[in-house]
């Protein structure tokens, strides 16, 4: 058999317009809720963003894992593996991985929606920023990460880091220098990891049910994966590269240019920049043009810092900006 991945490029969205609510695997569907406030009572209400799909890797899954599965054939064949398990296992061959991108909206709350889309637990690693959402370790990506167990058919909303049985920090959008998580080059990324239950039923391995994690106690509950790596693997990518600091400009009549608009949840509307401010210097450059300003965002990085001047009616002042969400 050829090892090798195979690559599926599904759509470019880029090119077509593929907005949708949720990020949908063969087991498991992600949504992102974001909290938007109103009222002076800080009162909202959770509205699920907008994913766009890029693409789908299929790849054979690992050679171990071939020779697990292949192990638990004659079980199943004569009724001693659970028998939903079995199926699911049944003529699998390789694991896949969907990616998508996700808009940020900076200093806002969010929480992650996990459906379990078969009639079998699951578990589910949760990795943000590169941290397990269950337990706050560094994900390792194979059958040691401690994992959430999805019931059958179950829907559950993750909110925030379980760093204790008890304790749990609400995920928020955030820069680079503000994530809490110390893996600052796995910064923007919010990834699912998919494993399917070994069908024997050992119980060595135990998991954390995803019912309830914020502000009281997990449940553990016993889960062993049938592979050692994932069968599934679904990424969103929320750093926004491609919006580096979030406005739209026009050129003026004479130095500087002017902003018509600010883009919601980028890091100038966290900073307060609005519509008819003026920007005259980046990085102590002159700035006459809107392509001034994208040659000097091309140079940079996410993370970055550049200190603008800011012109708004009669007061002039600088402000610091960082680039990349």
């Amino acid at each position: 058999m050829n090892r090798s991945a195979v690559f599926v490029l599904l759509i470019v969205c880029a090119f077509f317009a593929c907005a949708v609510h949720a990020a949908t695997g063969t087991y498991v569907e992600v949504e992102i809720e974001v909290f938007r406030p109103w009222g002076i009572l800080n009162w909202g209400s959770w509205q699920t963003l907008e994913t766009r799909f890029v693409t789908t890797r299929l790849a054979p899954i690992a050679p171990e894992d071939a020779e697990a599965l292949a192990g638990f054939r004659t079980p199943c064949a004569i009724g001693e593996g659970e028998e939903t398990a079995c199926t699911l296992l049944a003529g699998l061959r390789n694991a896949s991985t969907q990616s998508h991108a996700l808009p940020a909206e900076l200093g806002k709350e969010y929480r992650v929606v996990l459906r379990n889309l078969t009639d079998s637990h699951l578990g589910v690693v949760l990795s943000v920023d590169g941290l397990n959402t269950n337990g706050n370790a560094p994900v390792l990506g194979d059958a040691a990460d401690r994992k959430w167990i999805l019931l059958p058919r179950q829907t559950v909303r993750i909110a925030g880091w379980q760093i204790s049985e008890d304790e749990a920090l609400q995920f928020r959008f955030a820069t680079p220098s503000k994530t809490h998580s110390p893996l600052t080059k796995e910064h923007g990324g919010i990834v699912v990891y998919v494993y399917l239950p070994n069908p024997l039923g050992t119980d060595h391995v135990r998991g954390t049910e995803a019912g309830a994690i914020i502000g009281q106690p997990t449940v553990r509950i016993p889960f062993a994966p049938a592979t050692d790596g994932p069968i599934e693997t679904i990424a969103l990518d929320y750093s926004s590269d491609s919006v580096r600091l979030g406005i739209l400009c026009t050129e003026t009549d004479g130095p500087g240019i002017r902003i018509v608009g600010v883009i919601e949840g980028t890091i100038a509307e966290v900073k307060g920049l609005r519509a008819g401010d003026v920007i005259t210097y980046a990085d102590a450059r002159p700035i006459d043009s809107c392509r001034d300003l994208g040659d000097l965002l091309a140079a940079k990085s996410p993370g970055d810092r550049i200190v603008v001047k800011v012109h708004r009616e009669e007061r002039v002042f600088l402000l610091t900006l960082e680039l990349g969400t």
